[in-house]
């Protein structure tokens, strides 16, 4: 139905600032910049005397302290000279510690910095300095926020406030534009499903500063449901044997243990589910999925906190007659690949309803954009 798209690209979050934002709010060039990539015939002595805009950026929204710094010419491809990351040890509260957080950003930043200014070119100040000014945790943006408005004053450069989900959204264009692909690549109008621990949200990009949300969660985050599901269905030797809190990474892990074994195939009766309650005696809700007449079916919503509940109460009762073993490895195995096929399809349903209703106002979506860091599930990319 949607072969005119062009490609589904996956994008993990890894600096949330682009620099087609950053140079937006500064200067209007992109004339120039675009011309740029148009010419490649440039002498030597021409690619060497270029102007060069910098930014270094800080991003502390959640758990990471990243900074980076990004080098913007006019002349050539875009780079990234430094990137470093530094996150949080939380592995002893199983997840997220706003606190923990908040003493490693205050811990992590300075030494961060310390190192990106090293590769300033020629040792000179950046143009400006950019930095995550939410959504996130408060405590976590304020370090961020502080230190970023140190450097700026101290440097007598402008400060540029980023909004995070904004750059999840153009974060496409920043890795497009570092691999030479230019700046403008993909075009607008693009649509991109941006599903994380804290998001969960499909928006269409129709300009540099004009994106609007189609959908969003009423209630919990896909990532935040898989993590909590991770917690409980993945056998707790195999949680403590890991040094990290990445829940969803482990879930898929235990999951696939082997990897991919098979591509997706879409069934219009739910088979899956037949055979799961025959064999184990459960099967796992559809998210709004309602009546076919009244119900929430047609809902430009996302919901997981029905589905993460299913699982809880299934666990629960087992616990109650079995203990800690409830259930041998393979049920777990199958619920957890259950877990992340019923999460899959209810963000593809989704999708396919917003490319259905754009089209219906002569809206041509060419390019779909997975961003976040649950984009970096195996299985979602087969879905």
């Amino acid at each position: 139905m949607y072969k005119h798209m062009r490609a589904v690209r996956f994008f993990g979050t890894v600096a949330r600032f682009t620099s087609s934002h950053l140079r937006s709010q500064i200067r209007s060039r992109e004339a120039t910049l675009t011309t740029g990539f148009r010419n490649q015939q440039i002498s030597q002595h021409q690619y060497r005397s270029q102007r060069w805009f910098t930014v270094l950026g800080v991003e502390s929204s959640c758990d990471d302290s990243s900074v980076a710094i990004l080098q913007i010419p006019d002349f050539g491809k875009p780079t990234l000279p430094f990137h470093g990351k530094i996150t949080a040890d939380t592995t002893k509260f199983l997840g997220i510690n706003p606190i923990t957080a908040f003493q490693s950003h205050r811990r992590s930043l300075a030494p961060l910095i310390q190192d990106a200014i090293k590769h300033l070119p020629d040792g000179r100040k950046p143009d400006i300095v950019a930095v995550t000014r939410g959504p996130g945790m408060v405590s976590s943006l304020d370090v961020g926020l502080e230190t970023a408005k140190g450097l700026a004053l101290a440097w007598d450069v402008p400060l540029v406030g980023v909004n995070h989900m904004q750059a999840h959204a153009l974060t496409v264009r920043l890795c497009r534009a570092l691999e030479g692909n230019g700046l403008d690549n993909p075009q607008y109008p693009f649509l991109s499903l941006l599903v994380s621990g804290g998001h969960t949200m499909i928006v269409v990009s129709w300009s540099l500063t004009d994106h609007e949300v189609l959908a969003e969660t009423i209630d919990t985050a896909v990532g935040d449901c898989i993590d909590k599901v991770a917690r409980v269905v993945v056998p707790e030797e195999v949680v403590k044997s890991k040094k990290d809190t990445n829940y969803g990474k482990m879930l898929e892990e235990f999951a696939f243990s082997g990897g991919i074994d098979s591509k997706y195939e879409v069934s219009k009766t739910d088979l899956i589910g037949d055979r799961l309650q025959e064999r184990y005696g459960w099967r796992l809700p559809v998210s709004l999925g309602g009546a076919k007449k009244g119900g929430h079916r047609g809902l430009m919503k996302f919901s997981f906190a029905g589905l993460r509940s299913s699982v809880d109460r299934l666990v629960d009762t087992r616990r109650k007659t079995k203990g800690d073993d409830w259930a041998e490895v393979d049920e777990r195995t199958a619920l957890s690949r259950e877990v992340m096929r019923r999460c899959w399809e209810h963000l593809a349903s989704r999708v396919i309803m917003t490319l259905e209703s754009l089209r219906e106002k002569d809206v041509d979506i060419e390019t779909i954009v997975v961003s976040g860091g649950v984009a970096s599930n195996a299985f979602l990319r087969e879905v």
